[in-house]
Parts: structure tokens; sequence; C-alpha cells
């Protein structure tokens, strides 16, 4: 048996860079002997949303925190159902949490509203989590399970013996035109998804924000010319070359938009599945 192999980046866009505009996505990893972790999240970065780059590292956060709480004793005490429900909801309440305790230290100030109209000012008055609009995505390697979570556009997607698969339903009718679901939604509990997956079912997982599927306009596309070579190098040990695409993927070759991937290979992977450049 290998070792699990994981890799996450985050690249700012140029179209970000263009309009001195901070990075509004946010990828982090953690590895221990139990538990692999991978997020990618991007804050919304519209007009309203003035924080939404804290938003993004605050979801990060919300995976990682409650992730590294799960124990493999939990398998044996509820089913797939009560569990993936119950990591629903710890998720939000830990983003909810963490978003709270900024606003408690630094409350929101005019100069950050300065630019809004009296309508966006008095929206962010009444619900100011709304400034932290982001989506979320994320998965962990534990033990025989892989766990993903998502909300929003971007996606979690796994593979197998070098097919790729999206987790979860498309969402494609209600995340499109820079429209997505949020965690910062009032029903975001209803769109946070959560599945279980038996390994060896599946050989690894790939998190990422819109920007970088978009460019690829397809499953099939951003299958063959970015997951499996990704894959591929990861096998490789070439994650600086990785990191040098991801980087001029948001600099130069993408659709202007920040960009985040995280990977994690199972250690029973078969490299021969994933020949790539």
């Amino acid at each position: 048996m290998g070792m699990v192999k994981f890799f996450t980046k985050t690249a700012i866009g140029y179209t970000h860079v263009q309009t001195e505009k901070i990075c509004q996505d946010f990828s982090a990893c953690y590895h221990d002997d139990e538990r692999t972790i991978i997020t990618a999240c991007d804050g919304h970065g519209g007009e309203i949303y003035i924080r939404s780059d804290k938003g993004s590292k605050f979801a990060s956060e919300a995976i990682i925190n409650v992730f590294k709480r799960v124990e493999k004793s939990v398998f044996y005490r509820a089913n797939r159902e009560e569990i993936e429900k119950k990591l629903r909801l710890e998720i939000l309440c830990e983003w909810n949490a963490l978003v709270e305790r900024n606003l408690a230290e630094k409350p929101l100030t005019k100069r950050e509203t300065a630019r809004l109209n009296e309508d966006k000012i008095f929206r962010l008055k009444t619900d100011p989590q709304v400034a932290y609009g982001t989506t979320l995505n994320g998965a962990m390697l534990f033990g025989n399970k892989m766990i993903c979570a998502s909300l929003g556009d971007g996606g979690c997607f796994v593979f197998k013996r070098g097919e790729v698969y999206p987790v979860f339903d498309d969402d494609s009718d209600e995340n499109v035109a820079n429209l997505t679901y949020s965690m910062c939604q009032t029903d975001a509990f209803n769109h946070l998804a959560v599945k279980i997956i038996d390994l060896p079912a599946v050989d690894g997982a790939i998190v990422f924000t819109d920007g970088l599927i978009n460019p690829y306009r397809s499953l099939d596309n951003f299958a063959t010319a970015l997951v499996k070579p990704v894959v591929s190098k990861l096998l490789a040990g070439k994650s600086e070359e990785i990191d040098g695409f991801i980087t001029e993927m948001g600099a130069k070759i993408g659709i202007g938009d920040d960009v985040s991937v995280g990977m994690l290979l199972s250690p029973e992977i078969k490299p021969k599945y994933y020949k790539g450049k």
C-alpha cells in the first residue's frame, strides 16, 4: 500500500489583478495519521459581498474543523443518512460561528459600505453575514471512507480507473450566470450536501472553484485535459508543475477568475489508469 498524496492551490485571476481586487478564493488542506482533508471555496466578490474573501477562508476552516472531529465510531452508532445530515448542520454552524466571531471583533464599517446604495446597506445591517457570501467544496479521506461536502458552484468530483464522476447532482440550472447557492443564504442548509462513499469505490477526489472548470466547457474535456494529467503528475511527485499550471491559469490562460483546486489520492490508486503528459 502506498501513501496518501494530496495537493491544494489557489491563484488569483488576472481580472482581479487588473482591478486591484483581492483574491476571493481560498483553499486549504490538513493531514494526519488518520485523515487527509482538502478544500476549495469561492467568495462571491460582488458589490454587497464586501468580506467574501474572509467568507471563503471561513468555509475552508469550517470543513477542516468539522471533518477533524469525525470519529470512526460514528459509523457504528448511526446510519449514513444521519451522519451526512449531522455533518451538514455542523459545517453550517461552524461557518456561522466563524463569521459571527469576526463580526464581533471587527464590525462592518462605513468605509467598507461607502460605495453601496441604501438598500444594500440596509440589507447588511439586517443580515451582516451576507457580506461573507461564499461557496464551499471539500473532501476527506478517512480510513475506508471518502466524505465530500459541497454548496454552490465549482464542484466535488471523484474518479475511478480513469473515469471522473460528479459526487452530487448537477445544479447547473441554479448555478449559472454568476448566480449560485451561498453559505450566507438563510436556507443554506437545504443546499449544503454531504456524501459518504466507501473505498475502494473511488481512487481519489478533486474539489475546485468555477474558475478551474469553466474554461473546459464540458466534463469530458475537464476529465481528459485536467484531471487525468494532474493525477499523473501528483503520482509522479511533480506538484511544482501543478502549482505552476494553476498559477498560469489564473494569470493568463483561464477566464480571468480566481482559481482553486484540491486533490487527494487513495493509497490504492493504480497509476496505469492515469497516464498523462
